[in-house]
């Protein structure tokens, strides 16, 4: 067995793998190589202990299957080698947080049933911690963001699909498979063999893309951006500001039946698309049209956004990379 010492934190490497020796202080971590898998990007910044977050960057996500994928994790930890002295990530899928295992892999289908924090550990040599995107983001709001004066609280991070998380106690709560707070699939119809029907198909953001599209007449809805968007809308386009109506409609619509099913102190909306004030403006709009339809005796929900927006994933994925190996 051979003994390596990373920075005051014992790891000892066996067969390439790391095993994790807990009980160092906070002040043993330095600094955190924090890594955000998305469909498109792999976003990566260096986080220190008062959340500094530097040295800002990112590459394309790889889908050419798991060495390409290792490949590209570990030239972003090249660059930062002798910097940081550990990894935490934020990952899409459905993830075995505890044993480091991509149970699904979202958008990756080729990380399924894979222990990509082994992997990760056996060509970087210091401790890797994995964790769902949405529920990363969640951490980090309960921790330190939006949600950090709640006991219960629900967040939605709406990208692709629909992200979220449930907050019991101050905590993220996993399930027991890992899975709660899944909201893409929650069916919106008894039409379970098409994903048209799930919520994710109904407010993801390619839906709102292709509302705008079909009412400009645009052909093509990849031709347009996010960010075309919500210039239209904030010029005052009416056929925008329609769009933008039905496809917050839904949003507002699946807010109160959460608030049914968990009655949370707040929700939280996530995701790039969350930093256009107008999105919460009409989320809250017609939330408001509905309690006057719906008469439900209970509070009304309590919605804002996060805190840290597209940096709530990296903010929470260096959390429980705290919370594994640190605290």
């Amino acid at each position: 067995m051979k003994y390596r010492k990373t920075c005051e934190i014992d790891l000892f490497i066996s067969g390439g793998a790391v095993q994790k020796q807990k009980g160092a202080g906070m002040a043993d971590i330095k600094k955190c190589l924090c890594i955000d898998v998305g469909g498109t990007a792999i976003k990566y910044g260096i986080i220190d202990s008062s959340l500094n977050l530097t040295d800002k960057g990112e590459v394309a996500t790889p889908y050419d299957g798991v060495e390409a994928y290792l490949d590209t994790l570990e030239l972003i930890f090249r660059r930062t080698e002798g910097q940081v002295q550990g990894i935490a990530m934020s990952v899409p899928g459905v993830i075995d947080s505890e044993n480091g295992i991509c149970s699904s892999g979202g958008n990756l289908r080729f990380s399924e049933k894979f222990n990509l924090a082994e992997e990760v550990e056996k060509r970087c040599k210091v401790p890797v911690s994995i964790m769902n995107d949405a529920k990363s983001a969640a951490m980090a709001e309960a921790r330190w963001g939006a949600l950090s004066d709640c006991k219960d609280g629900i967040v939605i991070v709406l990208g692709t699909g629909i992200g979220g998380a449930l907050i019991k106690d101050g905590k993220v709560h996993f399930g027991k498979n890992f899975a709660a707070g899944e909201f893409s699939f929650i069916t919106l119809s008894d039409n379970m063999d098409s994903s048209d029907d799930t919520w994710a198909g109904r407010a993801g953001n390619p839906r709102l893309r292709t509302l705008v599209a079909n009412a400009k007449g645009i052909e093509d809805p990849e031709e347009i951006t996010g960010y075309d968007v919500f210039r239209w809308a904030e010029e005052g386009d009416p056929l925008v500001l329609m769009s933008l109506e039905q496809f917050t409609r839904g949003i507002a619509h699946m807010i109160i039946n959460l608030q049914v099913i968990y009655d949370p102190d707040r929700f939280v909306i996530g995701g790039g698309i969350s930093r256009q004030p107008l999105l919460l403006q009409y989320i809250k709009k017609n939330l408001n049209y509905f309690y006057t339809q719906f008469k439900w005796p209970g509070m009304k929900a309590d919605v804002t956004t996060c805190k840290f927006f597209n940096d709530a994933n990296l903010i929470g994925a260096y959390s429980y990379f705290l919370s594994r190996f640190v605290e």
